[in-house]
């Protein structure tokens, strides 16, 4: 008896302990390191397409007009 009362307690404990470990926080907005993360992807997004670095630009240029003639041929 005694056994199953302490396996029981020890079920619960573990259930509430694993439920505040997973719960989602109550986050209201972004705070500003992740604006910052943001901010600086997209200016070395910006700045690896407009130096034209390896032929990169060329070739997002290209991959994109062909996914868009792709794109555009499926509908006909």
């Amino acid at each position: 008896m005694k056994l199953t009362s302490v396996r029981n307690a020890t079920t619960k404990a573990f259930v509430k302990a694993q439920l505040a470990m997973t719960s989602p926080k109550q986050q209201k907005g972004a705070t500003a390191l992740e604006y910052i993360v943001l901010a600086a992807a997209i200016i070395i997004v910006v700045g690896v397409l407009a130096s034209d670095a390896g032929g990169l630009k060329t070739a997002m240029s290209d991959a994109f007009t062909g996914l868009f003639d792709s794109a555009e041929n499926a509908g006909q």
